[in-house]
């Protein structure tokens, strides 16, 4: 062989070798897929406190009995939102009896709701979700901080995350809520001193006995674990023009796994995100939720978007997909 030829087939291989991986769902044909339109809203300060409090009066009420679930009282047949939202992000919206804002930080020119087209198809491997919303794309081409993000929490077991969606595991004491703890008290505690971090996380309400440094104890966390199971988490930021996924679960605290689950690919285009999230039906992790086609899981949504951190997100009320069986976001199969 002659030494050009030697150079020219190095060359060849060099260049095969730097070319990108197929993108996670890139190959989907998703026109072919149903879109369901789910409506997310700004929060606030609401928590599961506010939720179980007398600010939110009968709501409350038909919460502690475990009759109603969020859509009941706030999301009408057709799609329509029960909700405060616009006023919530302007800073203007007051709960009932305290009379506290719902929001005493509003980030200027901040909508109240967020409208999202939501899709999912799967295979005999993978669970596939594709997200779109409008946005101005602030982190795309930048890598500005915070970046925008989309998260999905995921159960299957919980009856109160069924219902009651990602609410479950948000407290007036975590990091930015009204009762955060300070780090001379986190240093205190014998759970959290012991971390690098010095704020409180998310975490399952009934893994506590009524405030974030009082952790139930071991066997009946245990219990609760195989009554409630843990809560799968699959987040993706999007900045620089790349999708970062990884993922994690939430139980009695909120955390990332070392290695991902998830892949994830998205763009920006025409002042839209598109997101698809990639997840293997069976990941054989224990901290993982296990997807089985015939199942209907429970899921919310969170979209973090125009320069929101922490607790300023958008969020959905808790949605179904089924995996190859009718519900209201219907994961068909790739054929």
């Amino acid at each position: 062989m002659t030494k050009i030829k030697f150079l020219v087939l190095i060359l060849i291989a060099s260049v095969f070798t730097a070319l990108p991986a197929p993108l996670p769902g890139a190959d989907i044909d998703w026109s072919g897929f149903k879109s369901t339109s789910v409506t997310l809203f700004y929060p606030g300060r609401t928590s599961w406190e506010f939720l179980m409090s007398d600010d939110h009066r009968l709501g409350a009420r038909s919460m502690a009995r475990g009759k109603r679930d969020c859509a009941h009282c706030h999301l009408s047949p057709s799609g329509e939102m029960d909700l405060l939202a616009d006023e919530i992000a302007a800073g203007t919206a007051k709960m009932k009896r305290s009379q506290m804002p719902f929001e005493d930080e509003p980030m200027p020119g901040k909508r109240g709701l967020l409208f999202a087209k939501v899709q999912a198809a799967y295979d005999d491997t993978f669970l596939y979700v594709r997200i779109e919303w409008p946005s101005k794309g602030r982190s795309w081409y930048r890598k500005e901080d915070p970046p925008d993000m989309v998260s999905l929490q995921v159960n299957k077991k919980s009856s109160v995350f069924k219902k009651y969606g990602c609410f479950i595991t948000c407290h007036n004491d975590l990091d930015t809520m009204p009762h955060s703890p300070p780090i001379e008290e986190l240093n205190k505690s014998p759970y959290y001193s012991k971390m690098d971090r010095k704020e409180v996380r998310l975490y399952a309400y009934f893994t506590r006995d009524g405030g974030w440094d009082r952790l139930k104890d071991v066997s009946e966390l245990d219990r609760l674990l195989h009554e409630h199971g843990l809560i799968d988490v699959w987040s993706v930021e999007l900045k620089g023009g790349r999708a970062e996924a990884r993922d994690g679960w939430i139980f009695e605290d909120r955390r990332w796994d070392e290695k991902a689950d998830v892949e994830a690919s998205a763009r920006w285009n025409n002042k839209k995100y598109a997101v698809v999230i990639k997840r293997r039906l069976s990941t054989g992790d224990g901290r993982d939720v296990e997807i089985k086609e015939g199942e209907v899981i429970n899921a919310g949504i969170a979209i973090h978007d125009e320069g929101a951190a922490k607790r300023k997100h958008y969020v959905s009320l808790p949605i179904e997909i089924g995996i190859g069986t009718k519900a209201w976001i219907t994961a068909e199969r790739i054929r």
